[in-house]
């Protein structure tokens, strides 16, 4: 049988940073760009697992908007006591298609060029009270501002087919106003506590949006 080897690297690398970063990050309230200094990262992999991972280091959510011309990107890096913005530098350096920013205490990784406006659609109104994520998501792409877009940009929900599960979420309420569906994207995956969602587009307007990086 062969063996995985990035698999097997990002699990080293999984179980190194965790062991770093276990007493650090233990009943601290981390904001989005607070400095965390692991001893090295060295990585080579996939760049959706990385920026999943990074979320449980430094405790952010992060939102990754798959670029369809480069819908499995590879990142390769070797940094030495880097910061959270060191090491997103790093991986746009890496995937040159994309870039970071912050916005309101959330990372938000996209394309640079070619980003769907559907993510940009502004919502009035988004109220939740006792939901799953799935319930979330699902309550999201039903709102009339989301399916007028869904309309205008010829997209459709995809079928998951053999999609990995996704992380099972703890259940919440959450109250917004005027808000991009990037942003409340941003806040149900804070809220349930899987800090990640990802957004993926197919050439035939088809789309997924989970919290898993496979």
């Amino acid at each position: 049988m062969s063996i995985d080897r990035k698999r097997i690297m990002a699990v080293v690398f999984a179980l190194t940073i965790f062991v770093t970063f276990a007493s650090r990050v233990r009943g601290q309230q981390t904001s989005a760009l607070r400095t965390q200094t692991p001893a090295v990262i060295k990585y080579d992999g996939d760049m959706a697992f990385m920026l999943a991972h990074l979320t449980e280091i430094f405790g952010v959510t992060i939102g990754f908007e798959i670029d369809p011309q480069q819908p499995k990107p590879q990142v390769r890096f070797y940094l030495r006591d880097p910061t959270l913005p060191d090491v997103l530098n790093a991986i746009v350096r890496s995937a040159p298609r994309y870039q970071w920013r912050e916005s309101d205490g959330f990372i938000e990784v996209l394309p640079l060029e070619g980003s769907s406006p559907l993510l940009d659609t502004i919502i009035s109104n988004f109220r939740l009270n006792n939901v799953d994520e799935t319930e979330a998501i699902n309550h999201l792409l039903k709102l009339p501002e989301v399916q007028a877009g869904l309309r205008a940009m010829s997209l459709h929900p995809g079928d998951p087919g053999n999609a990995p599960a996704e992380k099972k979420g703890e259940k919440f309420s959450l109250s917004l106003e005027n808000v991009t569906m990037r942003q409340a994207l941003d806040r149900v995956a804070k809220e349930n506590g899987a800090r990640f969602w990802i957004f993926r587009r197919n050439g035939n307007g088809s789309f997924w949006i989970s919290n898993s990086p496979r």
